[in-house]
């Protein structure tokens, strides 16, 4: 149980491990109820290192995963009196770039309390969704485990498709503001 807290915390940190299939595997082994909040518990630890990580050394740590356009552009990064509802919507639309909003996160005033608060709620029904599929193949019911395979690669394709028109609205917004300034 310690070591899938860890991998899962892990996970968020360095983001090369896609997040399901922690979670799938979580719903295999310890079932889907125990799974996700083990899983969480991960998440849970992994972003508060991760917060406190780019707190202590900052945009430069930030940037060394992700470049500083990426991160510049993200509107969690550049409009507080939105970040609580913006935080919550990212994070409850499986397929965007948790680990990346993580990491911007740390670069905010957002406190940590409440970033726990609003992501653990959004990433609730994603991650017992993919421990229930886990849980599913343990117990071999194998036309359950298809079932939430295809429930969630609908839902993250879904959500993948959002973000993308999210991004590409908020780019347009934003040169449109830059062209607007450079003329007055």
């Amino acid at each position: 149980a310690i070591s899938l807290v860890l991998i899962a915390a892990i996970q968020v940190m360095v983001a090369l491990i896609p997040g399901e299939f922690v979670e799938i595997a979580a719903g295999y082994v310890f079932g889907s109820w125990i799974g996700s909040l083990l899983c969480l518990l991960g998440i849970v630890l992994g972003s508060c290192l991760t917060i406190l990580l780019v707190r202590k050394f900052g945009s430069r740590l930030v940037y060394a995963f992700y470049p500083k356009e990426k991160i510049d552009s993200l509107p969690i990064i550049n409009d507080p009196t939105k970040r609580n509802l913006l935080t919550f919507l990212l994070f409850v639309i499986p397929g965007t770039p948790k680990d990346l909003f993580t990491y911007a996160i740390g670069l905010t005033d957002m406190s940590i309390p409440l970033y726990i608060l609003l992501t653990t709620a959004a990433r609730f029904p994603s991650v017992v969704l993919s421990t229930l599929s886990g849980n599913a193949v343990g117990t071999r019911d194998y036309k359950m485990a298809i079932v939430f395979v295809v429930v969630t690669a609908f839902v993250s394709a879904t959500g993948v498709l959002i973000y993308n028109i999210f991004s590409k609205m908020h780019a347009e917004k934003k040169r449109s503001e830059l062209k607007t300034d450079s003329t007055s």
